[in-house]
């Protein structure tokens, strides 16, 4: 057993909190899902990647299919894992990277489903799954080291921008093109993630060159001024979408954009500041129950709630972006968030595993435990990590 708290906890609820959810990711989730929640033999539990899903029991559901951008979160988190000391991490890791391969396109694009056994069950591109895949490669080229997931990560950044690029900015959502769907700025959120790893990764300027792309858009478009909200569906032109589509906001992704910002200031030193407190205020007064610290699914533009129910990964990003509007949480908004993923998300399921989601009531409304969910909770876990180790007080 690692050894995981920090001192001061007797003093400070944000470090209680992280030890808390510390004990629970390392000593009941990781070794959860490095073994029943991935898919192999006995000697090699990850030949065969992760497990798409598992059923509410906590056994494999085995679906007939696997998505490569669950492979390519799963990549992820044993990455982030093995460079924590955690010490199964890296053989995962290596694993999955090995099954991901699979979904390697011969042009040099990545398909978006395999079967249990690494076969190809839907070869057209899919510019979230991508996204994925390059943060994972980012992620892995930090433990593997021999510069390999690197350069695939430049060439997959490289074959988006041949193969699936527009040409008022941005991407295609998927390839071949449908034509009728709207554009979304989520995926492109998750793409300058991925671009942001790679330059942590490398340090080279050059890897940051596509960032600039993705903020001017952002700038340009997903983020209205006027209201201070994110939009998520957009025509041809990057207006906003018409109908409900054009009015629909999810607070969690105003918060992951507060940390997406603070982290792009951080690594090219452009001033986001102002960008981040507006979705943060409005992610913040609109999207936060204050009762109990749990944030909605989706809102309107003018605050109404659309969408009453709370799905986990929502808390992941409030967590997130909480921290980063105040660092030591002297408002107390990021304590009862992480302590409302260890009470309500973390309890009453299988040891190491999740409810999903909660319904407006705050009951548990769901069917399965979706493995793609790990990923919110260690982008969140490290945030809350992070902070709570700059508040330790000195010895």
């Amino acid at each position: 057993m690692m050894v995981h708290d920090l001192p001061g906890a007797e003093n400070l609820p944000l470090i209680a909190v992280r030890n808390r959810f510390a004990r629970w990711l390392f000593d009941d989730a990781l070794p959860f899902w490095a073994s029943t929640g991935c898919d192999g033999t006995p000697q090699n539990p990850a030949a065969l990647g992760a497990q798409e899903c598992l059923t509410l029991q906590g056994t494999p559901a085995l679906p007939p299919f696997k998505r490569v951008r669950v492979q390519a979160r799963q990549l992820f988190v044993f990455s982030w894992a093995a460079l924590k000391g955690w010490q199964p991490a890296a053989q995962r890791a290596e694993s999955l990277f090995r099954f991901l391969l699979n979904a390697h396109r011969p042009d040099g694009g990545w398909v978006k489903l395999l079967a249990r056994d690494g076969a190809v069950l839907d070869d057209s591109a899919d510019l979230y799954d991508i996204a994925f895949v390059l943060f994972a490669l980012a992620w892995y080229g930090r433990v593997e080291r021999t510069g390999r997931a690197v350069e695939l990560a430049r060439q997959t950044l490289a074959w988006l921008g041949q193969a699936m690029a527009l040409p008022n900015g941005g991407f295609m959502n998927a390839l071949p093109a449908d034509d009728g769907a709207w554009r979304q700025q989520n995926p492109h959120m998750h793409l300058l993630e991925a671009v942001l790893a790679l330059h942590e990764t490398t340090g080279d300027a050059a890897d940051l060159a596509q960032a600039h792309a993705l903020y001017a858009l952002f700038s340009q478009y997903f983020m209205d001024e006027r209201t201070g909200t994110l939009g998520e569906y957009f025509g041809p032109d990057w207006q906003p979408a018409t109908g409900p589509e054009g009015q629909w906001c999810e607070p969690g992704h105003h918060f992951e954009w507060v940390w997406l910002l603070q982290a792009y200031a951080r690594q090219s030193g452009v001033d986001t500041t102002a960008q981040a407190a507006r979705l943060y205020h409005f992610a913040h007064q609109y999207g936060v129950d204050t009762q109990t610290a749990l944030v909605r699914d989706a809102v309107a533009r003018n605050g109404q709630v659309l969408k009453p129910t709370f799905r986990l990964w929502v808390q992941g990003e409030a967590l997130r972006g909480a921290l980063c509007h105040d660092p030591q949480d002297q408002s107390g908004w990021a304590t009862r968030m992480a302590t409302n993923l260890l009470d309500r998300y973390f309890t009453g399921c299988p040891t190491g595993t999740w409810l999903d989601q909660l319904d407006a009531q705050g009951v548990p409304a769901v069917t399965q435990i979706p493995s793609s969910s790990l990923y919110h909770i260690v982008t969140a876990y490290d945030a809350l990590d992070q902070a709570a180790r700059a508040c330790v007080p000195p010895a």
